[in-house]
Formats: C-alpha cells, sequence, structure tokens
C-alpha cells in the first residue's frame, strides 16, 4: 500500500504520551542565561547609560549603553556559528521547520513581558477592550487548543470517513479536558512568561516528527478547510497577533518602556532568531556542536551582563 492510501495517520507515540516530552538541555540552560543576562541589564536605569564601559580593556566611549548592545551581538555570533555547525546536518522534519517561526514570535512577545511589572496586568486602558493579563491568557489558551485539536484531527481516519467538522462531543471534551482562559491567565508576569514557553514548548515536540501525510491532511480553522500544515503555520501569526494587541494595550496605559527595556527587547529577537534554527531540537548528528556553541555564548552572555551592571553601578 503507497503512502497516498494510507487509511490512517502514523500517529508518534510522543503525541498521545501522558508524559509532557522536554526540549534538550542545552536549550534550557541558553535560556536561563538568557533570563539572567536580562535580568542584570533590566536593572540598570537609562540614566546609566553613559558611564563607562570598557570592551576588551579600551574605552569605546559608547559605555555601558554598548555594552547592553553586546548582548544581541553576542547571541548572533552563537547564530552564525550554528549556521555553519548546520550546515552539512540532515535536512529538519518538516513539522520541525513550520513550527520553528512560533518561537520566533514568541521571544519577541517574551522580550516585551521581561520589563513588565505585576501592576500591569489587571489594569483597563479603555472600555471592553482586554487587559494585559486577558490578552496573554487568550494567548497561551489558543496555543493548548491548536494542539489539542491538531492532535484530534491527527487521529481521524483518512479518505471517505474522514470528519469535515469537529463533533459538538469532542467540543465539549475539549472544554472539559482545556483550562479556561481565566485559568491560563493566573500568577504573575513571570507565571504567564513560563506557561507560554511550556505549551508552546510541549506542541513543538509533541509534533515535530509528523510526515507529509500528517501535514497534509485536512482539517478545519475558524470554519475553514486547511491542513495541519496550516495549522502549524497559524502558531507564529497568532503570537504575533496578540503581541501587537500588547503593544496597544500598553500605549493606551501611557506604558513607556525604558530605553534599555527596548535595547532588550533587540536581545529577545537575536535569541529567537539563533533558536528557530535548532526548535524544538537541533537537526539529528548535529546536537553536540549545537550544545557546545550555546555552553560558549551563555558563559559569555552572563559575564558580559554582569560586568556591565558593575559598570552601571559605579
Amino acid at each position: 500500500m503507497t503512502t497516498l492510501e494510507r487509511s490512517s495517520i502514523d500517529l508518534p507515540a510522543v503525541l498521545t504520551s501522558p508524559t509532557v516530552p522536554v526540549l534538550p538541555d542545552s536549550i534550557l540552560r541558553a535560556r536561563a542565561a538568557l533570563a539572567d543576562a536580562s535580568a542584570d541589564y533590566l536593572s540598570i536605569p537609562d540614566s546609566a547609560l553613559v558611564k563607562t564601559w570598557l570592551f576588551r580593556g579600551i574605552d569605546t566611549e559608547d559605555g555601558v549603553r554598548y555594552g547592553i548592545y553586546r548582548g544581541a551581538e553576542t547571541v548572533e555570533a552563537a547564530s552564525a556559528e550554528l549556521v555553519a555547525a548546520l550546515a552539512g546536518a540532515p535536512a529538519r522534519s518538516a513539522a520541525t521547520i513550520r513550527s520553528a517561526p512560533a518561537t520566533i514570535a514568541r521571544w519577541a512577545l517574551q522580550g516585551r513581558l521581561g520589563a513588565l511589572d505585576d501592576d500591569v496586568l489587571d489594569r483597563v486602558a479603555r472600555d471592553g477592550e482586554w487587559t494585559v493579563r486577558q490578552t496573554l491568557a487568550h494567548t497561551i489558551a489558543g496555543q493548548r487548543s491548536y494542539g489539542w485539536f491538531s492532535r484530534w484531527w491527527l487521529s481521524q481516519p483518512l479518505g471517505p470517513g474522514r470528519p469535515s467538522r469537529v463533533p459538538d462531543e469532542v467540543e465539549a471534551e475539549s472544554e472539559r479536558e482545556l483550562p479556561s482562559d481565566e485559568a491560563e491567565g493566573q500568577g504573575s508576569v513571570a507565571d504567564l512568561s513560563a506557561r507560554l514557553d511550556a505549551v508552546l514548548d510541549e506542541w513543538a515536540l509533541r509534533f515535530a516528527t509528523l510526515d507529509e501525510v500528517a501535514l497534509t491532511a485536512t482539517a478545519r480553522w475558524a470554519g475553514v478547510p486547511v491542513e495541519i500544515d496550516f495549522r502549524l503555520g497559524r502558531w507564529a501569526s497568532h503570537i504575533a497577533e496578540h503581541t501587537v494587541q500588547l503593544d496597544k494595550t500598553l500605549a493606551w496605559l501611557d506604558y513607556q518602556p525604558s530605553e534599555v527595556a527596548r535595547i532588550v527587547r533587540d536581545l529577545y529577537g537575536a535569541w529567537g532568531r539563533l533558536e528557530a534554527q535548532i526548535f524544538p531540537v537541533a537537526p539529528t548528528g548535529a546536537d553536540d556542536a549545537a550544545a557546545s556553541i550555546l555552553e560558549r555564548m551563555s558563559a559569555t552572555l552572563i559575564s558580559e551582563a554582569r560586568d556591565v551592571r558593575a559598570a552601571a553601578s559605579a
């Protein structure tokens, strides 16, 4: 029987396992370094940007301001190393390539959250508009829903017996199994940030090995006939859509990020572009090289951030 004649999709065990898959330690450690460095940078007031910071022992006259920009440069240098290291590696799965842009969008959003205080979460910007908490809760819930319903579509038979819509009883089941938007929105900015990472990581890992038959299987989105491939590709634009919404809400609240916070956003953007090369996993056979590059990047990022913070405090 040929691939096109298959009556069902070969579901990878990870897709239905009750155990939540986890990212490689190298990515998790690099993310921790990013968070540590960002916290150091964000502790610096704009008034300290003109203070002296020596780059390789030399006063460049750009001082602490350049020291913070160095964070993104360090990540971008590691990203260039990854391009070279992965050049001869086997191609990544189509599913991994489709979900990778979502991590670029995710880190653009995380770059904004890094500088936010909890007191902004529930402030009402305009009547009828969502708060920051509601926007983030919906973004998280939407990501979880994309995963849950795509898995349901993947479990359905191919061919004439394949459903064209989600039955009411499945919709009811999703309401029982999936957390509500209110539940997704509980906690601090840090809690919401971690929850967003967790749900995106989980479903990217669960779908990472889907084959072409799975990706071209029919599904539905907002009442429109689509394929599973479309639903994976929709992750990035959905996150970006609500990042724009967050920006609008913060503007209505007269929130103005500091110059430091704006530079740190660029750092997160650089990391998102790097991570997209290896998210959710590096190509087979290239994981050791990727891990080595990330370890060196992390050490440099933390060291320089501490040094810049010390210079800003002097």
